[in-house]
């Protein structure tokens, strides 16, 4: 019997394997050279970079695929990459002519993934850097994975950051390059990472430089870094949902096939490049028709996304998540999260960034319509991954801004204490695990640091207010997670204490009745 159903499992994961192969394999399939090292492997850069060079790519102007890097230990998806031989669905939604479009591409533009924690993998990526046809590096990690670590160089395999493992494969391409007929100036990179942080480019870089010094690599191979590698800033804006959960069995029949890293996201697609238009010869985006700038300065730009799109999805999905809510839609259409999510937005983001108003409130305009988009079913834990450096770059400069012109934003430092009640039953451990409202639990995954803190500082709550605000003391006096101390501002800590406290006695809901009351 045991026999039987064995034939009829492998049968049946053989036929879908065959329908997976029939649709997408081999004629998807490219056999392009690959041009692109890429760190990350999840939903938003597919569907963002990756759909981008296949589009290039589909008008003979780029002619280049890319390598995919798992960022990190935990990693699902450079397995399931690998059986689709790179190959994986793009979905796009977006209104045209006042109609909902919905597009289907199977993008081909990832020629192969490696898991650089497998030390055979690794040498492999080593072996990668060799190529001269190699010239651009992306990455999207995270705010979280844009950081200097301290860590020793292995004689054998990568080290865990994203910059450290960056560092191991440039002095191997320097290494490989050097005294040749090629020279160093052919190993030369374009260097873009796409995290949401400013000087995105100049970070990374000057990290790399930190982490040269303490291996000790040379000053040779800290020029090569700082001549003839070119660090690019730069600002990424697509809302992508991910797998789609809820639709996967309809677009399995009308795809024909099964695909279990399809994506989905918006139509819109917006990239900013700080650079001269040199690089337009070498990234081709615009001429494909892609919505891209290349600008000397992208700090404004960047400014309106961070603070307005991301600002409003990291400031008011803590809220939502505990009230019950499951994703960006529910939250914008709910009688009270989302009239609290346009007041967050238009009455203390927009106030406290200093940028033209009209300009701002336009661009809100726009990012409010792309939140109400049923059709994404944008997963509400998704957007709480890595929450706590999202925070600090998304939400806390607009809360810094505002103080400068004294004024204590009450439904931000909402958001904070939202954000905080997140944590309240965790076991310090990621993924963190939420009750939330309507019966509800849920869960989401961040930095181990952040939440080993965030989990101790709970153990001060004793159900009282002056508790409370030794909890949030505890939090926002970590110089680590902030960058300074944040609890020296005895007002902020006194009102994200409070908010707390009413968050765990009252309820998030009704928290967010009484901020919107008595506005």
């Amino acid at each position: 019997m045991y026999a039987v159903i064995s034939f009829i499992y492998f049968l049946g994961h053989f036929l879908i394997m065959s329908k997976l192969s029939l649709a997408l394999k081999p004629e998807c399939k490219s056999t392009l050279p690959v041009k692109v090292l890429q760190f990350g492997e999840g939903n938003f850069i597919r569907c963002f970079l990756d759909w981008m060079i296949f589009r290039m790519n589909q008008k003979g102007l780029f002619n280049g695929r890319v390598i995919a890097v798992q960022p990190t230990p935990r990693g699902r998806t450079v397995p399931i990459l690998k059986e689709q031989d790179g190959l994986f669905t793009a979905i796009l939604h977006g209104l045209e002519n006042g109609q909902m479009k919905e597009t289907f591409e199977i993008v081909n533009t990832i020629a192969a993934c490696r898991n650089p924690y497998d030390d055979n993998e690794f040498e492999q990526l080593k072996q990668d850097m060799h190529s001269p046809d190699l010239e651009f590096v992306f990455s999207n990690t995270t705010e979280a994975g844009l950081v200097y670590t301290k860590e020793d160089l292995p004689a054998h395999g990568c080290v865990t950051s994203f910059p450290g493992k960056l560092t191991q494969l440039l002095f191997e391409r320097f290494q490989h390059f050097k005294g040749t007929a090629e020279g160093c100036a052919k190993a030369g990179m374009y260097i873009m990472p796409c995290e949401l942080l400013e000087n995105n480019g100049g970070k990374l870089r000057d990290i790399i430089l930190k982490i040269a010094d303490d291996w000790k690599l040379g000053d040779e191979f800290k020029a090569y870094i700082t001549e003839d590698c070119t660090f690019v800033n730069t600002l990424v804006d697509r809302v992508v949902s991910g797998y789609p959960k809820a639709d996967a069995e309809r677009y399995q029949k009308e795809l024909g096939y099964e695909d279990a890293l399809m994506t989905t996201g918006e139509m819109f697609n917006f990239l900013a490049i700080e650079s001269s238009d040199a690089i337009k010869e070498k990234l081709p985006f615009e001429k494909a028709g892609l919505n891209v700038v290349v600008a000397e300065d992208i700090t404004p730009y960047r400014l309106r996304k961070v603070r307005i799109l991301n600002g409003a999805h990291t400031s008011n999905v803590p809220a939502a998540f505990l009230a019950g809510l499951d994703t960006v839609d529910e939250m914008m259409t709910d009688k009270v999260t989302g009239p609290f999510a346009r007041s967050v937005i238009y009455d203390e983001i927009i106030p406290a960034v200093k940028l033209d108003k009209g300009m701002l409130k336009e661009f809100a305009d726009a990012v409010v319509d792309r939140f109400m988009d049923p059709s994404l079913h944008h997963q509400l834990a998704s957007i709480l991954m890595n929450c706590t450096s999202k925070i600090a770059a998304r939400v806390l400069p607009s809360i810094f801004d505002a103080r400068s012109q004294g004024i204590l934003p009450k439904k931000l430092c909402f958001a904070v204490a939202a954000y905080i009640a997140l944590y309240k039953n965790c076991n310090g451990t990621s993924p963190v695990k939420v009750e939330r409202a309507l019966g509800k639990s849920g869960e989401f995954q961040d930095d181990e640091y952040a939440v080993q803190t965030l989990s101790n500082a709970w153990t001060y709550y004793k159900g009282t207010e002056a508790s409370a605000q030794m909890t949030v003391k505890a939090i926002l006096s970590d110089t680590k997670l902030w960058g300074r101390d944040l609890s020296a501002d005895v007002d902020l800590t006194v009102l994200v204490a409070k908010l707390t406290h009413a968050i765990i006695s009252d309820g998030v809901v009704a928290t967010m009745r009484d901020l919107q009351e008595n506005n």
